[in-house]
């Protein structure tokens, strides 16, 4: 229990209530690029210590949308230690492979993210054992955390083309070792035997330590029992940074692990690490480190107490603790002796005989009441301290730096003025002071807390902690010493959840050494007795008696008393006077150790405990603290009201009284009967109020101020009601005096808040001069003195009207209750309720009561509402009781300074000005050219929201576009408006986006009644909750009824001449009861609990109204926890008799009674009484028929007219065509509306759609579908999911109604894909044929996801040596699909004992395989192609421009177009497509692209299907288009068949590169080869010799007739 600031900050006293339960929801909704190939992956969730487990599914981007619940009965700060752990697997791979993927997260990291929720949010994920790896994939998660009270957040499906990295959470980027080296402890405590013989000693525990941190356990050694173990361990703790966990928990235990804990502490990695991002500019950043230090231990005592104590203290360096004590107040009364125990670790604990005695407890004491007793036992100054302050380890190094970094930029933050203004400093002083506040905390304060204990006889009673660093002293300043040091403070002892004792005293720790400043801290001279005893008579001195010797004595003798002695009391001095205290010399018998002067012993050499030290038989000597010079002060309490406070029982008032309690005296304030609100005015004073010390001192730390509010019903003590501490207001100075201002102070007793008290106090200083009788004394007045003029707060007068409508859900047998109402000393009372049971109304509603009440708000006491019924003999019980807080909010000024009452008898001031814009009607459109200029482009963006006389005023949507655009988008939307579910899935989806200004149907994310705009349906009466006598909202207490009804303050004239306001409440409503036709669309419903042990439920509707039930147990929908039900049902009811309408969620069982899922209820009568008209919502457009039919009673005529009556207007004008209507001031004209004439054939008269535009600018409740919570008896306060719903009420008076909106589900319909496999290229190559070349059997399967008993497969292509596969094959695949979700519909049963199939949901996602045909072994996986149909993405044209394509990148497959084409688009919308689509194939840590895929692709309707039939393959029909059987290469047959053309197509495209050399070569030999043949050679084989001459030979002549013959050798 920490101390007490003696600025009034008291402990709570409140008993520790049950831990809240939060719950925690995960959303696995889909898996993306998960790695492996052809793999079933399956999630498990890991919330806390429960395991959770998806569906199997197939392919690398699973989807699963499904939901975990997890309740958790822990504190937040316990639940954010807590881990979420997801871990994605492969189903199919052996255990050893199957882990994919792994992501962890704490829930703090949720529990502090906006909104306590993460939503849609990309996990990446890791493998544990391998994280260098990079990522493995993603996994797509909602994350929340609920407390009770609080609704889910809605989760909103980001846009189709979002990028993974912008909504990705990475785990923590590094990975580091924590580690923590634990070597020794001292000062443990003994062991404590369940039987110690007589006169034997308790010995030491055989001790360890245990160590926990981010799920992990580690545990010492057992040591051998000791004071002072060593144990020298190492542990290591894998850490994340920044770190998932922050608390380092250690333990000493008492042996093995599982042992008793002995003690207890806890290091916090906030503390001694920094991230470096506490400032803009960036704080230096530091790991984890600590020490070498000692860390103080705490743990339980055995006393009834039970609070914590120390159990560890190194006493390797000499402290000296020091307390003065001044004043005890709220002492607990008894006959036994009270003392007070100061202790510090061990030393001054009187229970511990193992240190050395000391005087660390009070003497005994009786309490008295009344009585009293003294004993004894700037930012640039930091900056220097700072830089000279040592750093012995590494840690105060690295937090000295911070502190530096801070305190400079702190001081030039200050230098300049702020940034945003002056208005904002507030918050930025408030972020300093955060930031400063969180780096001031010591982690390696070895000395423990200070505890003061109450004792009362042997037992502990009562505790306070005071931490060491707020008392520790210092020599290097005032500004270095702790903020309590040597000064004075308050604290209050707690124990058993109640306050037992205030202390005002004084606190000094510091060491020995630096004892020498204690004289200048005391203000006073500190004198020790030592106490002896003599049995010798001497002087007259008294004698004490006693049974035996070494027993307590007594001073009065006793029956059985065999000794008496005499008790001396001694002065004692110091032998010589020295550099310490005088006051640190006693502790104990004076040792060696004791004496020496080195202060810093080492730790190897400090003295071990509870060897040779025993309990000293001499009584520890008397420390007292005498002053000089006295100080007289004078106390005024202005207790001028209390507020709100809580009877207590079964009582509806209290007789309160006031009981203030200062230092040693106290007074009461006198007993007002029967009040809650109890305005005594009273001034209680305290004359001369002895306070010991310096008054400066004084002015510092004044004495708290006690106000304890009791009831003093019949005598006594009374009831105690409420507890205030209180600062006065001191003055030294009276000359310089001001007045005080009363506050508000919170009374606190057994429940958090028990009401408020209205006091002001100050404390005058009585000085011998007397300037104290020149104050004036408050008045007197009827026997007290009352609260000065000065003081009290200003009243006026005002009138208070009220609204008294009714009273509801009265139970207990109540007759003709009354409504008394209290405020500022006034009761109203009405007249009773005659027949309850008929009419719950009052029969006069309207009440006018004149109050005086303060002009200042703060000071308005709140109407207390008590409902009495009328018995026999005139008894009038209390039925149930409402306090109803914040009186500004009724408050209406006086005509023309403010907004004027929204009632009817009060008309619109709306000015004379023909441009103004009345405050009941919204601007109207303005259809000239400028204003198209100046709207264009703004459809549908709403203006800002000006709440005027209850009406909203919002900006209309700009007006029309051209006639033939409007024309042209009001024919496509009556085209998509076939039904109910068409406007439902626009607004929801994607078409909501391009509407024009006009919705079609308005989906409310919360309740109608949480909507600002529509004031909660309570603007004509409110609804306060009734609570019975001495019940209270905030102790959890049900309410026992209901008050209707409302107020308006409006100030009074003075002068009684002048006329009073007029009235607000006039020309009510009848209130008698009228019988309604309710109708009650119930829609779907979403974030269910689980409630089977399949993890869905079986829910169906049931609605009540009074005694009527609607809904059969077997119109359930099975196994979903998202069901669709479009029900509609019927009741009639009597309003308000049966005014709550319960819809109830329930889960169907085989075996009744079923399990209620959750509840919602509405208040019909709110929704019947409220001026915005949220009986029935305003629909877009009038029909006189078809879909869209006109719902309502009244035409929207008759509707204009009523809302023009009910704000007390002229009643509209319309002209005799019914195209121009004067409202109010203003003409309006149906063309401002309808710039073309209608297209719809059922449109309705001009008159009706011209009168209908202007009540949807009324600012009236629309067409809507509201969504309201659920909540279940067993968790009142936790969500249970929601519902989409919505309410009509119709008055059978009123004629009936049109016809119900038909809201049946639209089935699913019938659709056929159609996919065509027409080739594939560069595919890769699985296998080797006989003469090495690279080859593959190329065939496709394909299926639609879900659908995995549809798989198809095409032919095998043989022998394609590049990757190139011809088939034309047809895939047909025939689906259930709703359109206009986008999903397709698989119903299933789970197992073949399942009643009923489960229906998936899930996006229609084609999955295309490529695999290698094999013979004798297992085909080889190839590639994969996954193409949703909702987000297909655009193919390409050409085999070379197919690439992967990043997400969120488009590409345009016609690269010589300027047109962007966008990256994906919806085959349900452009029903066909073919291109080049890429196969991906998994390669370590990557993908990459392994082949192409040409198809086409045709999404068809059943009825299209049948008109154009298709066979699968190549069968018949082969129709639409007709697939001819696919050319492929001849080569690619056997090659028996055609052997040269395996030589041909093998040989010449594997090695044509080297045949063409080869053949090269050959062609170069044979051209040598000719020529050396061709060379000419002579008759003996020789060459003939070339012609010597270089002349050029001419050709020789013919020869002629030689002469004779010429002969060669």
């Amino acid at each position: 229990m920490d101390a007490v600031s003696p600025r009034g900050d008291v402990p709570s006293v409140v008993a520790t209530a049950s831990p809240p339960v939060p719950q925690v929801r995960v959303r696995v909704i889909e898996g993306h690029q998960l790695q492996g190939n052809d793999i079933k992956p399956v999630v498990t969730v890991l919330i806390g210590q429960k395991h959770f487990r998806t569906r199997i599914q197939t392919g690398n981007n699973p989807y699963y949308n499904e939901v975990f619940w997890q309740n958790f009965r822990r504190t937040p700060a316990r639940l954010a230690a807590e881990l979420i752990v997801f871990q994605v697997l492969d189903s199919r791979a052996s255990r050893a492979k199957a882990i994919i993927g792994v992501f962890q997260l704490d829930i703090g990291t949720i529990y502090h993210a906006p909104g306590r929720s993460l939503s849609w949010k990309w996990l990446s994920l890791q493998h544990p054992q391998h994280p260098e790896t990079g990522s493995r994939g993603y996994l797509r998660v909602s994350l929340a955390v609920l407390r009770a009270g609080e609704t889910a957040p809605e989760e909103k499906a980001p846009a189709g083309d979002e990028d993974v990295e912008a909504n990705l959470l990475r785990p923590s980027p590094c990975v580091a070792t924590l580690q923590l080296r634990v070597y020794r402890a001292e000062d443990l405590p003994q062991a404590e035997p369940p039987r110690l013989p007589v006169g034997g000693k308790r010995g030491f525990v055989a001790a360890a330590v245990r160590v926990r941190f981010a799920g992990r356990t580690l545990c010492t050694q057992v040591m051998p029992p000791d004071a002072n173990p060593e144990w020298n361990e190492v542990f290591f703790f894998p850490l994340r940074l920044p770190p998932i966990c922050d608390e380092i928990q250690l333990a000493i235990l008492s042996g093995s692990r599982s042992s008793k804990v002995l003690g207890t502490a806890t290091l916090r990695l906030s503390q001694i690490s920094s991230a470096g991002a506490e400032l803009e500019e960036g704080t230096p950043g530091f790991l984890p480190c600590f020490g070498p230090s000692f860390l103080p231990f705490y743990g339980p005592r055995s006393d009834p107490a039970r609070t914590p104590s120390t159990r560890h203290l190194p006493r390797c360096r000499r402290f000296g603790l020091c307390g003065i004590f001044y004043s005890a107040t709220m002492v607990p009364p008894g006959p036994e002796l009270l003392r007070f125990e100061l202790s510090l670790g061990h030393y001054g604990d009187t229970s511990d005989v193992t240190c050395k005695p000391t005087a660390s407890v009070t003497p005994y004491c009786c309490p008295l009441f009344d009585g009293e007793w003294d004993v004894g036992t700037g930012t640039q100054q930091a900056l220097a301290r700072l830089e000279e302050q040592p750093t012995p380890t590494a840690l105060d190094a690295h937090l000295r730096t911070a502190r530096l970094h801070l305190l400079r930029h702190m001081v030039a933050t200050a230098a300049e003025p702020p940034r945003a203004g002056w208005d904002t400093l507030l918050d930025t002083a408030q972020g300093w002071l955060r930031r400063v506040t969180a780096l001031a905390v010591e982690p390696q304060a070895g000395v423990p807390d200070v505890l003061l204990w109450l004792l009362q006889g042997d037992r502990r009673v009562a505790c306070a902690r005071v931490p060491v660093p707020d008392i520790m002293f210092s020599p290097s300043g005032p500004g270095a010493c702790g903020r309590f040091c040597g000064r004075i403070q308050t604290l209050f002892l707690v124990g058993s959840g109640d306050i037992h004792a205030q202390l005002r005293l004084r606190l000094w720790l510091g060491r020995v050494a630096n004892s020498d400043d204690l004289s200048r801290h005391l203000e006073g001279t500190l004198h020790i007795y030592a106490e002896t005893h003599s049995p010798e008579a001497a002087g007259t001195e008294a004698w004490e008696y006693g049974s035996l010797w070494g027993s307590r004595f007594h001073l009065q003798p006793r029956l059985g008393d065999v000794c008496r002695r005499r008790c001396w009391h001694r002065g004692m001095v110091p032998n010589q006077p020295g550099a310490r205290a005088a006051l640190f010399l006693l502790e104990g018998t004076p040792s060696k150790e004791d004496v020496a002067e080195d202060d810093e012993t080492p730790a190897a050499e400090c003295p071990a405990r509870g060897s040779s030290r025993t309990s000293p038989k001499q009584p520890m000597p008397l420390i007292l603290c005498t002053f000089q010079r006295p100080n007289f002060f004078q106390l005024r309490c202005y207790i001028f009201q209390a507020l709100e406070l809580t009877p207590r029982a079964t009582k509806a008032t209290a007789d309160p009284v006031a009981h203030v309690s200062f230092v040693h005296v106290s007074q009461s304030t006198r007993v007002l009967p029967g009040t809650l609100d109890p305005l005594w005015d009273q001034t209680l004073l305290f004359q001369r109020v002895l306070l010991y010390g310096d008054p400066q001192g004084v002015q510092d730390e004044p004495p708290m101020v006690v106000v304890e509010v009791f009831d003093q019903d019949g005598g006594g003590a009374g009831a105690f009601l409420g507890r205030s501490v209180c600062a006065p207001q001191v003055w030294l100075d009276v000359g310089q005096r001001k007045p005080p201002r009363l506050q508000r102070y919170p009374l606190r007793g057994s429940g958090e808040s028990d009401g408020e008290l209205l006091a002001a106090f100050e404390l005058l200083h009585d000085t011998q001069d007397g300037a104290l009788a020149q104050v004036t004394p408050p008045p007197w007045r009827e026997g007290v003195f009352s609260v000065p003029q000065g003081i009290r707060p200003l009243l006026r007068l005002v009138a208070l009207e009220v609204l008294a409508w009714g009273l509801r859900g009265l139970q207990g047998g109540v007759r003709a209750p009354s409504l008394e109402l209290q405020c500022g000393g006034q009761t109203l009372r009405t007249p009773p309720i005659l027949n309850l049971p008929t009419n719950p109304n009052f029969p006069i509603n309207a009440f006018l009561l004149p109050l005086n009440l303060p002009a200042e708000e703060e000071y308005v006491p709140p109407i207390w509402l008590r409902v009495l019924d009328t018995r026999e003999f005139g008894y009038r019980p209390m039925v149930g009781q409402a306090c109803v807080r914040g009186l500004g909010r009724y408050y209406w000024p006086p005509p023309g300074q403010g907004k004027p009452p929204p009632g009817p008898a009060t008309p619109s001031s709306g000015s004379g000005n023909g441009s103004a814009q009345p405050w009941y009607l919204l601007p109207i459109p303005d259809t000239s050219d400028a204003a198209q200029d100046r709207c264009r482009g703004g459809w549908g963006q709403g203006g800002h929201s000006n709440s005027v006389t209850g009406v909203t005023r919002s900006h209309l949507s700009p007006p029309h576009p051209a006639p033939h655009q409007a024309a042209e988008e009001e024919k496509e939307e009556d085209e998509d408006e076939d039904d109910w579910w068409s406007k439902f899935y626009a607004a929801m989806g994607d078409k909501a986006k391009r509407r024009t200004g006009r919705d079609r149907l308005k989906i409310y994310s919360c309740e109608l009644e949480a909507l600002p705009e529509f004031e909660g349906l309570q603007d004509f009466c409110q609804t306060f909750p009734l609570y019975g006598p001495g019940g209270h909202p905030a102790g959890g207490d049900d309410p026992v009824g209901e008050f209707k009804g409302l107020f308006h303050i409006y100030p009074l004239p003075e002068d009684p001449a002048v006329s009073p306001p007029p009235r607000h409440f006039q020309q009510l409503p009848p209130s008698q009861p009228q019988k309604c036709l309710v109708r009650v669309y119930v829609v779907r419903a979403f974030d269910l609990p689980p409630k089977d042990r399949n993890r869905l439920c079986d829910p169906y509707v049931r609605v009540s109204l009074g005694k009527k039930k609607l809904g059969q147990r077997d119109q359930y929908v099975p196994n979903t926890l998202e069901p669709v039900f479009g029900r509609l049902f019927e009741v009639t009811g009597t309003i308000p008799l049966e005014k709550d309408l319960r819809v109830t969620l329930l889960d169907y069982d085989v075996v009744p009674p079923d399990q209620e899922i959750g509840t919602t209820t509405i208040d019909l009568e709110n929704r019947l009484l409220s001026r915005y008209r949220a009986n029935c919502g305003l629909a877009a457009r009038y029909r006189t028929t078809g879909p869209g039919c006109w719902r309502d009673q009244l035409p929207p005529s008759r509707i204009l007219e009523h809302f023009a009556h009910t704000r007390g207007l002229p009643a509209p004008e319309f002209s005799a065509e019914g195209t121009t209507v004067t409202f109010g001031d203003q003409t309006i004209l149906l063309s401002q509306f309808e710039s073309a004439p209608p297209v719809h054939q059922h449109q309705g008269p001009p008159r009706e759609r011209l009168a209908l535009h202007v009540l949807r600018r009324c600012h009236l409740v629309p067409e809507h579908l509201e969504t309201r919570t659920l909540y279940n008896s067993t968790q009142p306060q936790m969500e249970q999911g929601k519902v989409q719903m919505w309410v009509d009420v119709f008055p059978t008076t009123l004629g009936s109604p049109g016809p119900p909106v038909d809201i049946t589900p639209p089935k699913p319909q019938r659709y056929e894909l159609r996919c065509v496999v027409w080739n594939t290229r560069d595919i890769d190559m699985g296998d080797v044929n006989l003469i090495g070349q690279q080859m593959s059997d190329i065939y496709v399967m394909g299926w639609l996801d879900g659908l995995e008993e549809q798989r198809q497969r095409t032919d095998i292509h043989y022998r394609s040596l590049q990757g190139d596969g011809a088939f034309n094959w047809r895939f047909v695949f025939s689906f259930q699909c709703l359109a206009a979700e986008e999903l397709c519909i698989l119903p299933h049963k789970e197992h073949f004992w399942s009643l009923d199939p489960t229906v998936r949901k899930v996006p229609p996602k084609l999955i295309l395989q490529v695999w290698d045909n094999d013979k004798f072994s297992a085909d080889e996986f190839l590639g994969v192609l996954e193409l949703e149909l909702s987000r297909l993405p655009q193919p390409a044209r050409q085999p070379q421009n197919c690439t992967p394509n990043p997400q969120g990148t488009p590409q345009s497959p016609w690269p010589w177009r300027g047109t962007r084409v966008p990256s994906h688009f919806s085959l349900f919308r452009q029903k066909r497509a073919r291109g080049w689509w890429p196969c991906t194939v998994q390669d370590g840590n990557k993908q990459r692209l392994s082949g192409k895929l040409e198809l086409s692709l045709e999404l068809l309707t059943a009825r299209e299907a049948e008109e154009r039939p298709a066979g699968r393959g190549r069968d018949e029909p082969n129709m639409y288009p007709k697939l001819q059987p696919p050319m492929r290469p001849e080569w690619s047959f056997l090659w028996l068949q055609a052997p040269l053309r395996t030589l041909r197509y093998g040989l010449w495209r594997q090695h044509r590169g080297r045949i063409s050399l080869v053949l090269a070569l050959l062609l170069l030999l044979v051209l040598l080869l000719t020529f050396i043949y061709s060379t000419p050679v002579s008759a003996g084989g020789a060459r003939a010799p070339p012609n010597p001459s270089s002349a050029p030979v001419s050709p020789p002549e013919p020869p002629s007739v030689p002469p004779h013959r010429d002969i060669w050798p």
